[in-house]
């Protein structure tokens, strides 16, 4: 749901963008997908699916009235980055990792986010997350999460936009090693 004032986004087409064509990146995939007969691509999406299924790749939708288990969703149309895309967001990446665990550091040491304001402390407090146990304890090389999914959308040709970092548990890791299983399994 949008909120009032909120604005929505258009949705950015990672292939084909209406602006500028086809994207350099994609060019060759592009070309590959031309000479695919649609009905065997139709085919390989629901063999995918039956994957899936078999195998239990399944995410819980919560906040409806039950929640819900949903097929991860397959995309013939891999992501494509180029190799500058990808070092901008790697670096993106890892300074967003690095201000998590330096964040998670404050919470169980110093507080001076929490002393400031900047956070209620009773937000941290209630979290079912934070763990007083910890306070005062230095994980090795000061890493409180080594694993962050990290979910991110573009939504213009140079612009990508984090919609979340899962730092608990980035479920989200298992399903891109599944997703790339099966696409390299249907497409030898």
């Amino acid at each position: 749901m949008v909120s009032e004032g909120s604005t929505r986004l258009a949705a950015f087409d990672e292939m084909l963008p209406e602006v500028s064509g086809l994207r350099r990146p994609y060019e060759a995939y592009d070309r590959w997908l031309k000479e695919q007969d649609p009905a065997r691509l139709t085919q390989k999406m629901q063999d995918a699916e039956r994957v899936f299924r078999k195998t239990g790749i399944t995410f819980a939708v919560y906040g409806e009235q039950e929640a819900s288990e949903r097929l991860i969703p397959f995309d013939i149309v891999p992501r494509i980055l180029s190799g500058h895309e990808w070092r901008r967001l790697t670096q993106g990446i890892e300074q967003r990792v690095q201000a998590l665990n330096a964040f998670l550091d404050d919470i169980y040491h110093r507080q001076e986010i929490l002393r400031a304001g900047r956070v209620p402390r009773d937000l941290v407090a209630r979290n079912e997350a934070f763990l007083p146990e910890m306070i005062g304890v230095k994980p090795p090389a000061g890493v409180y999460t080594h694993i962050i999914g990290v979910d991110i959308v573009r939504i213009s040709e140079n612009e990508f936009y984090v919609l979340e970092d899962n730092a608990r548990t980035p479920s989200g890791v298992s399903y891109m090693l599944e997703n790339r299983e099966t696409m390299m399994q249907l497409f030898p």
